[in-house]
């Protein structure tokens, strides 16, 4: 019995001892490892992954050694675990966020290119959806969208969607103009309301020129009589399911 407990402590320690030259090898970041990992080259790093997922601490496996990597490595598995226990190491980069150009004069993104912020959206009607969306654009790539889902069989709510401006600071007294453009997708897709202040200025009808299917743009000169304005659009829709879009919205002075 002693001599069998005295075996399986030898084997248990030697089993150990392989684990340990396996999982415990030295790394040495020298020209081989540069050579086997060369991070400006994805594929090439991936190759080498795979390549080090076989390897043995013995070098029995390590008979595919990379061709790249073969002039500084040689055909000494000892070099290539050497490598392997260092592992990819390459940075891995920082995505850097292309910056939205400033749009909207007084306004803020006014052409919905850097998301909603800092427009807010109300959705008044369970039967609506709304938010950005790339189908149509007047500029760039996206422009605010509501949706009437289905027929309705009355126009309630009145009005479906809200989109509003942060409150922005203007001169008071000095005469501005508001542009936007809209969109419709049919006749009866109901009517875009713009409210400044709180105050209806203009309301747009789908069967208003140039009709609908096609982005139109709209005007509304307004004198500020304060110093801060804040810039409103309802959605009112009929019974028909319908989308309206909404687009390069500007406030600027007008001299």
């Amino acid at each position: 019995m002693y001599v069998s407990r005295s075996v399986s402590i030898a084997l248990s320690v030697l089993t150990l001892g392989c684990r340990a030259a396996t999982t415990l090898a030295k790394c040495n970041a020298d020209n081989c490892y540069r050579a086997l990992f060369p991070c400006p080259s994805p594929t090439a790093v991936s190759s080498a992954s795979a390549f080090c997922a076989t390897i043995t601490a013995n070098g029995i496996t390590a008979t595919n050694f990379p061709t790249r990597a073969t002039s500084a490595c040689g055909t000494a598995p000892a070099h290539y675990i050497s490598a392997c226990a260092c592992g990819p190491t390459c940075p891995v980069p920082t995505p850097t966020s292309t910056p939205c150009t400033a749009y909207g004069g007084l306004l803020t993104n006014g052409d919905f290119e850097c998301g909603i912020a800092p427009w807010t959206i109300e959705v008044l009607d369970p039967n609506v959806k709304a938010g950005l969306t790339s189908a149509s654009a007047h500029s760039g790539t996206t422009s605010f969208e509501s949706k009437l889902l289905a027929d309705r069989p009355l126009q309630e709510p009145v009005t479906s969607t809200r989109i509003k401006s942060p409150r922005v600071s203007v001169q008071r007294n000095v005469p501005c103009r508001l542009s936007f453009w809209v969109w419709f997708d049919n006749m009866d897709a109901g009517f875009i309301g713009v409210m400044i202040d709180g105050q209806p200025k203009r309301t747009i009808d789908a069967r208003d020129a140039p009709g609908w299917g096609v982005w139109k743009e709209v005007t509304v000169d307004y004198t500020p009589q304060n110093n801060h304005v804040q810039v409103t659009f309802e959605f009112l829709y009929g019974r028909v399911a319908s989308v309206a879009r909404l687009d390069s919205v500007v406030l600027e002075y007008l001299h």
